[in-house]
Order: C-alpha cells, then structure tokens, then sequence
C-alpha cells in the first residue's frame, strides 16, 4: 500500500487527510459505508505491517481498548485487516483538541482545571480496575470537546502502551523504560515495572503543567529530565509562584513523590484530595490563573 492512503477506499472506509503519526501507526480521518459521521481510523504502518511483532503488538493494542468501554476513554468502533497484512482499527472522532492546545487558548485556573481532571481520573480509574495501567500520560494524549450544554467532555486516549496483566509481555517487561520523559515516573525511567501509581505519577505532572504553565523539569535533553525525574526534589508550586494556594501544592507534591508508596493510593484518592483542597479556597483563589509566563 502507497505511504499516504488519503483519498483510497479501503474495506468500504473512504480515507480522508492524515491526522498524526505515531511510532507504529498513522491515525487518518475516514468515512465509513454509507457516507457516515467521519471516524478516526488507525493503521499500523506499512513499514511494519510484514513484522510478527508489531503485529502482535498492534492486536495487542486493540484488544486492550476493547477492553475499556467508558464515556472518558475514546472508543474503539471497528477492526480489521488488508491485503491480509495491514492491521487498523477505528475510534470515534474526537471533533475538539488536545489539552496542550485548550491550555494555551485558555489558561486554567484551580476550579477550571477541576472539570478537566476529574473526567481523567475517572478515565484512568477505570483502566487501573481491568489492570490497565496507561503509561503514556500526557496532555497530548488528553482529547477535549465543547459539550451544547457547556463544559467540556473529555477523553483519555492511546492506551497503546498500556500494560494489561496476563496479556502480551513483549513490549513491557520490566526493564524497558517506556513513555514520555517529561511526564514518566522514576520507576518507569528506571525500567521497573510500573502500576497505577506510576500513572499518578504522570497525571501529578500533567496538573503541574497546566496550573503553572511548567513542567516539574524540563531540558531540551530527554536523559537529562529523565535523570531529574528520578534524583531531583520537584520544585514547590510556590517556589514557581508564590501565589499558589498551599493546600493545592500539598496535593500536587504528594502525587510526585519519587517512592510510588507515598503518593495516592488511586486515582479516585488523588481526586478527593483534589477536591478537598478546592473547597478550602476562597472564589478569587480557586478561579485565579497562577501561569508563569
């Protein structure tokens, strides 16, 4: 198959423009038989469509999303092969943006951002119940969407590099570090096995990010904010800005402890704690923008 398959029929999908481009897949914009709502539709790369592996690994995936049905996670809708080697799959198009994209538009305030968080780990908590941990947390990875009766419905997405228990060990034994440098825990970045806390972890980092406008560490070097992740204390919210509320800096550096023991149990508690410390602020501080440019 040609490289770009935009405007091919492809079992009944006519493929619309590129979306984006993964390490594995490339995600494109489909209509399905019959003139349909678009989908989203993704297709392991043909580079490696010959390649047992990431052929297992693509199926993999795909049984992994099948196995999260939930409002805050996008949904995988169809799956098949071509040509009788090249995987895909089809999710739901999401018709909003990234969180990375929303935070710049809108910088969040602590109750704003309470809307976004509280879908994540409702998403996430999910996940960690069918022993799904995501490892791949990041605001890229985090889909919003303007609901008619206003706020925002949110989705968690590419669970691609998720870990289900007693499924397929070829990608996550313990020992190879995978994920994002900036947004990975310190047991991920040193090749242990990662559970929900390492999630977390990322989500700890996420928030940081979207309060502040920073990331906890942040190096144009990966192995250099990979080494911070693991030996350097993280920097207090109020060393960023003084400003910022001290029950809410309790909850974020509780979530980025480097000993996965001592941050939330789960994501349900990091939401509580979350919570708890919104309602101790007054209105001005809970809707204050605490972003350093």
């Amino acid at each position: 198959m040609e490289s770009s398959l935009t405007g091919q029929e492809i079992n009944g999908y006519r493929i619309g423009p590129l979306l984006g481009v993964g390490g594995m897949g490339e995600v494109y914009q489909a209509f399905p038989p019959g003139e349909a709502a678009p989908v989203a539709i993704k297709f392991l790369r043909s580079d490696y469509a010959g390649e047992p592996n990431f052929q297992a690994r693509f199926i993999r995936e795909i049984r992994i999303m099948q196995a999260l049905t939930h409002p805050n996670i996008v949904p995988i809708m169809d799956h098949g092969l071509v040509n009788g080697v090249q995987l895909y799959y089809t999710m739901r198009l999401i018709t909003g943006m990234a969180l990375t994209t929303l935070a710049k538009r809108q910088p969040f305030s602590p109750a704003s951002y309470w809307s976004v968080l509280e879908q994540v780990t409702q998403a996430l908590n999910f996940g960690h119940a069918q022993n799904v941990v995501h490892r791949d947390l990041k605001p890229d990875n985090v889909f919003v969407e303007r609901r008619a009766a206003g706020g925002w419905q949110v989705f968690v997405g590419d669970f691609g590099l998720g870990k289900r228990e007693g499924q397929d060990h070829t990608l996550t034994e313990a020992g190879a570090a995978v994920g994002t440098p900036h947004y990975m825990s310190p047991e991920s970045i040193m090749g242990e096995r990662p559970d929900a806390r390492s999630d977390i972890y990322s989500l700890g980092c996420v928030t940081y990010e979207m309060l502040l406008g920073r990331l906890p560490f942040n190096d144009p070097h990966a192995h250099t904010v990979a080494i911070a992740h693991v030996t350097r204390p993280v920097p207090k919210p109020t060393s960023v800005n003084p400003a910022f509320p001290a029950t809410l800096e309790t909850v974020l550096l509780k979530s980025l402890e480097k000993a996965p023991g001592q941050r939330h149990a789960t994501m349900a508690e990091l939401a509580a704690h979350y919570q708890a410390a919104l309602n101790t602020l007054s209105a001005d501080e809970a809707n204050a923008v605490y972003v350093v440019e």
